[in-house]
């Protein structure tokens, strides 16, 4: 029986990045309204050239249950000890509306700016026309 292991990532500034134990397979599975929608993926290392290859052999529209016992099922067929599994939210939180994307923030006003003031704006000028009023 594979070991199912949570999909764990590891941040590189704004890169998120994952590196399986291959060979292994992923499961993923995402809601797109209250519908699921899963993928396994088999990775494995060729061993002629060392590259790290992968393949989606399956893609259904069935929940993380049904996809997870998929992937255990064929597991011992491509020689595989790690699943890795990685899910969307759950149906009751797949209605939220979820904020857009490239739409800027609204920046809170200061006290200043709500009540109509406005800070003193500082005078401009060259100095030596500032030292000459100065004296």
């Amino acid at each position: 029986m594979p070991t199912v292991l949570p999909w764990t990532t590891i941040e590189i500034g704004e890169m998120e990045v994952f590196t399986p134990a291959v060979p292994c397979l992923i499961v993923h599975t995402w809601y797109t309204g209250d519908r699921p929608d899963s993928t396994v993926t088999y990775f494995w290392q060729d061993e002629s050239t060392g590259m790290i290859n992968h393949e989606v052999v399956f893609a259904e529209p069935v929940g993380f249950e049904q996809a997870l016992e998929w992937a255990e099922g064929h597991a011992p067929t491509r020689g595989v000890e790690r699943i890795h599994i990685k899910h969307g939210p759950a149906k009751s939180r797949a209605g939220r509306r979820k904020a857009k994307a490239g739409r800027p923030r609204q920046k809170k006003l200061s006290s200043a700016k709500q009540a109509g003031g406005r800070k003193s704006a500082r005078k401009r000028g060259t100095r030596k026309a500032r030292a000459s009023a100065r004296k």
